[in-house]
């Protein structure tokens, strides 16, 4: 067997005037027009791409330029280069790569430990050509499928391209009526702001005079209860002197006030006749008027009745006293004043009084006469005509100024949240302006996942529990080339001992828009897949991508 450095990928090792007879042969057919293209010879598991290097009249150069060697050095079975590039063909260096040509389907690269191993890698059977194995060319087999699974992706994303030169019109014209929108709201607010302003000073003053004359209708109350409080206190200060008057002399004695001794200054328990006189004012007797300087100073301590003084234990008896002769009546079971009546002695006097509470019973009760309660006298009293008429009067402003202010507030609302709206970055095109104010679930098993795509992701137990926040909107996170094909959710829930939730979801052309998957390939970092038509791209024509046959 010959190794000669010009070996097909196709075919078998073949010597170089075989080589030639083979390309004369490949020229014969073409001009027949048996084939439709001609195939280059090259080493054994060189690319088309780098076939220059390897010309049969010149020496062979390694590709790391680690040395030079004689072309028919080239897969002999040898390594001589560092990278193994002098054996394309071969297994003999361990850092090899062979490439499949495939023909009808994606060319690739394999290791060159795989060249003859009896495993048939390459789908036309090119990496076996030595060992004995016994392969079938799947290219065409495997091009034939991939094209149709490309066919059906490439129609999902026609379609998905459709829908999303859809959205796009959509959108740009729902921006246009937003900002057509913020506009006319703007106009609004000011003609707002002016009615607001001009009810302000309507309510303004209708309240002058409304306050006014509620000041006048409590300041008339509060002197009429200062009146009545006067007299009340009066009253009381008339009572305690009668009572304090023990010998109704007409004067109050510090002997007589002693009796009080919830007015002792130092409250010690001892109210001597010197501290009364000190009470008094430093003398032994008031009169009525001197009486009346003093109320103020007793009138918070002064009980109506005197305190009396706690009576003096009693000596307990002595065993003789206790101890009675023995009787043989019953009654002894019981203390006197614990016993039964089955048990007492009747009183003829009861009987008495018995048919006198029959007579009582026979009286019809009568109505216990309405007293006024100190808290109906402390309320303030309605408000006469005028006053009333006046308060609402100023009511009514405020209803109406209150009323112009909410719908102020719901017209600045409203501009606030278009204004966010179409400050948001929704795509190149507003592609994305669809997803705003959405939400999509996904139910696994145990959990209920929602992505709301500019609010915040969720998680929630699919059978009862508290919702947990998976993150809020970030930004756009994917790559240079395509910023807008994945999104962040930052600052979720905190984890336990962890960092706080956050979710990245990956964008995929789809047809319709949908939570494909979601995984936690990291604690407490979560990863979605979405699809939506907003990420779809024109197809390209699959014709030129298959079908191909090195030349």
């Amino acid at each position: 067997m010959c190794y000669n450095a010009f070996e097909s990928n196709v075919v078998k090792p073949f010597c170089f005037a075989q080589s030639i007879a083979m390309a004369s042969s490949y020229l014969l057919v073409m001009f027949l027009g048996a084939v439709t293209a001609v195939e280059v010879l090259r080493p054994r598991g060189v690319p088309l791409s780098k076939r220059q290097f390897y010309e049969e009249n010149r020496p062979f150069t390694c590709l790391d330029g680690s040395g030079t060697i004689a072309f028919d050095r080239v897969n002999d079975d040898y390594c001589d280069c560092k990278d193994g590039s002098d054996e394309p063909g071969t297994a003999a260096c361990p850092n090899g790569s062979f490439h499949c040509t495939n023909a009808g389907f994606r060319p690739g690269f394999i290791p060159s430990s795989r060249i003859n191993d009896g495993i048939c890698d390459c789908c036309d059977t090119t990496d076996e050509y030595n060992s004995g194995a016994t392969c079938q060319n799947t290219c065409r087999e495997l091009g034939r499928k991939e094209k149709e699974s490309l066919q059906m992706l490439a129609e999902v994303a026609k379609e998905g391209f459709l829908l999303k030169q859809q959205l796009i019109h959509e959108a740009k014209r729902g921006l246009d009526e937003k900002q057509s929108k913020v506009t006319e709201l703007q106009l609004s607010k000011r003609a707002s702001e002016d009615a607001v302003e001009a009810l302000r000073l309507v309510k303004e003053a209708a309240e002058k005079p409304e306050k006014e004359a509620k000041d006048r209708h409590l300041k008339a109350w509060e002197e009429q209860q200062a009146v009545i409080r006067a007299e009340k206190d009066n009253t009381k200060m008339a009572e305690a002197f009668l009572r304090l008057d023990v010998d109704a002399d007409g004067l109050v004695s510090a002997v007589e006030l002693q009796a009080h001794t919830e007015l002792d200054p130092d409250a010690d328990g001892m109210f001597t006749e010197e501290e009364a006189q000190g009470v008094l004012g430093g003398v032994e007797t008031v009169d009525t008027a001197a009486f009346e300087t003093i109320w103020s100073s007793i009138k918070e301590k002064y009980l109506s009745e005197p305190q009396t003084d706690v009576p003096a234990p009693v000596d307990p008896p002595t065993p003789e006293e206790t101890t009675e002769p023995a009787s043989d009546h019953d009654s002894e079971q019981y203390p006197d004043e614990e016993v039964p009546e089955e048990y007492e002695d009747e009183d003829p006097d009861d009987e008495d009084d018995e048919d006198q509470d029959e007579e009582d019973d026979k009286i019809p009760p009568t109505a216990p006469p309405t007293e006024t309660t100190e808290e109906d006298e402390q309320a303030l009293p309605p408000y006469e005509e005028g006053t009333q008429s006046l308060i609402d009067v100023a009511q009514k402003a405020r209803d109406e100024f209150d009323e112009a202010e909410r719908a102020l507030r719901a017209v600045d609302d409203q501009i606030k949240g278009l204004e966010k709206e179409i400050s948001l970055d929704f795509g190149p095109s507003f592609e994305f302006a669809y997803l705003y104010g959405q939400c999509y679930d996904l139910t696994t098993s145990e959990y209920i996942y929602r992505l709301c795509p500019f609010n915040r992701v969720s998680q929630k137990p699919k059978f009862g529990g508290s919702e947990t926040n998976l993150g809020s909107w970030g930004s756009w996170s994917g790559s240079e080339e395509n910023v807008y094909s994945q999104k962040k959710y930052d600052h979720g829930t905190g984890c336990w001992q962890g960092p706080n939730r956050s979710t990245t979801v990956k964008l995929t052309c789809g047809k319709e828009t949908v939570v494909m998957s979601v995984s936690e390939p990291s604690r407490c970092e979560y990863l979605m897949e979405f699809t939506t038509p907003a990420v779809c791209q024109e197809p390209p024509s699959l014709d030129a991508n298959h079908d191909h046959t090195e030349l």
